[in-house]
């Protein structure tokens, strides 16, 4: 196995390890809302200064800040869509609440975490074509969102309606969240070639990475 490939493999097991791990962090508080809110919301500006420090490039804050509260804006008004739809419920939550207070921070953590995993896979394997991102993105944003709600479910965390479900994700479920994720990417991927901005994930600016980022 290449070195790249290596990092590449290493990188995946990290994403697979601490999407299982916040995946049980929501299952387990996700019935202390506040408090969940406040963990999630530490670590998610942590993630940001963690990234925002690694490999300086020009407008990387400005685009990570920007993506974090796109992601947060999307993804709360699909929540409201299908919670006021009855398409999906969320359980345990005081006051007679429909919508949990964690879930914007949640969505702005998905920019975040596939920010970080998109730039490694895409450095290492040297991606330059449109094509082949979206071929790999829609196969990230397949497995990696639906595993995340395999444990959220499966804890109680929520439920959908919906039918034809796999460990009780709907496709229909899978499909909304690959088109979600793959939107922002188009757009991002838009704006920053327009703007002629060197970027790792939106505009083929490959660096050195070591597998520990």
């Amino acid at each position: 196995m290449t070195e790249n490939k290596k990092i590449a493999f290493n990188r995946v097991l990290r994403s697979l390890i601490s999407l299982s791990l916040g995946g049980v962090l929501i299952g387990l508080l996700h019935d202390r809302d506040m408090i969940l809110t406040g963990v999630l919301f530490v670590l998610l500006i942590y993630k940001l200064i963690k990234e925002i420090s690694i490999e300086k490039t020009p407008h990387k804050a400005t685009i990570l800040i920007t993506g974090t509260l796109i992601s947060a804006l999307l993804g709360v008004a699909g929540e409201v869509w299908g919670i006021q739809n009855d398409y999906w419920t969320y359980h345990d939550l005081s006051g007679g609440r429909a919508f949990p207070y964690w879930l914007p921070i949640a969505w702005a953590f998905t920019f975040v975490y596939f920010y970080r995993f998109e730039k490694v896979i895409f450095t290492c394997f040297q991606l330059n074509s449109l094509k082949e991102k979206l071929v790999v993105i829609a196969l990230i944003y397949t497995i990696f969102p639906a595993l995340g709600e395999v444990i959220t479910i499966n804890m109680g965390v929520w439920t959908y309606s919906w039918g034809i479900q796999v460990f009780g994700v709907p496709l229909l479920a899978i499909f909304l969240l690959v088109f979600i994720h793959s939107v922002i990417f188009a757009l991002f991927t838009y704006v920053i070639k327009k703007k002629n901005i060197a970027n790792p994930v939106f505009n083929n600016v490959f660096d050195p990475i070591s597998s520990k980022k």
